[in-house]
């Protein structure tokens, strides 16, 4: 073979072998890129459930922890005994603080929800525990049955709708100068709103179920109980070292 085909041919191979290469490597690159900006979406994406996580857990905490105090007053510390022989203040306060406490609650948990539409903590198991948590306190409330039975205490009965409906009407958008998203209205705006009927109406069945415990000297029954419970577990879970809710405030109601 004449050296100069032999040298064209080597110089063919050399070209196709260093467009083979080429390629290849052009196709390695893509990988990495594709990997490392999915890499980053991932990260991206778990610090900002991490922000809102952080930006919410300390009033999600608090609102569970003061609804969880007030159930347990009622159910073992009897507040709402010897109603008559108190105050008219002392009277409206407890009315109104009981029913802004279960109002705080379902707005935290309302805007929870509409800011983690998808909620994702960087663990699968994680996501199914929390999100468990919170259908376990929304049939606590809602539901009619007990231990397989129709037999459900209705008081504090509240259906999904009912408990969302709660939370939206407790949801006011951030100021300017604060962080983008939404909070939940405080106690004096919240008693003051309470004038308003449109407000008012959807809190009727709790203060009916109030005026109950009063009159007839009740102190709550399984459903009480059931709700209670599952707030303690979500206490736990948003704090599960007690850094913030020392243990001693997280009896079960036996």
């Amino acid at each position: 073979m004449k050296p100069e085909v032999v040298t064209a041919i080597i110089a063919a191979l050399v070209a196709v072998t260093s467009a083979i290469v080429s390629i290849y490597g052009q196709m390695r690159i893509t990988q990495l890129s594709d990997r490392l900006a999915k890499q980053r979406e991932a990260e991206s994406r778990e610090a900002q459930t991490s922000a809102l996580m952080s930006k919410y857990r300390d009033p999600l905490l608090r609102s569970a922890i003061d609804l969880q105090s007030r159930l347990f007053n009622i159910r073992q510390n009897r507040v709402l005994q010897n109603f008559d022989q108190r105050c008219l203040s002392e009277q409206d306060y407890l009315i109104s603080n009981t029913l802004y406490v279960f109002a705080e609650y379902f707005g935290w948990v309302e805007i929870l929800r509409r800011e983690i539409q998808f909620l994702d903590l960087g663990d699968l198991e994680l996501n199914r525990r929390l999100s468990e948590l919170f259908v376990n306190i929304t049939k606590a409330f809602g539901t009619n049955r007990f231990n397989g039975k129709d037999n459900f205490d209705p008081t504090f009965q509240l259906f999904n709708g009912e408990q969302r409906a709660i939370g939206e009407i407790m949801m006011k958008s951030r100021s300017a100068e604060q962080m983008l998203g939404y909070e939940c209205i405080g106690y004096a705006a919240f008693v003051q709103k309470m004038s308003d009927p449109d407000f008012a109406r959807w809190f009727i069945k709790l203060k009916e179920d109030l005026d109950v415990i009063i009159k007839e000297s009740k102190i709550g029954g399984e459903r009480l109980i059931s709700i209670h419970t599952r707030l303690i577990d979500l206490i736990d879970f948003l704090d599960p070292r007690c850094v913030r809710i020392p243990l001693k405030y997280r009896t079960k109601i036996e």
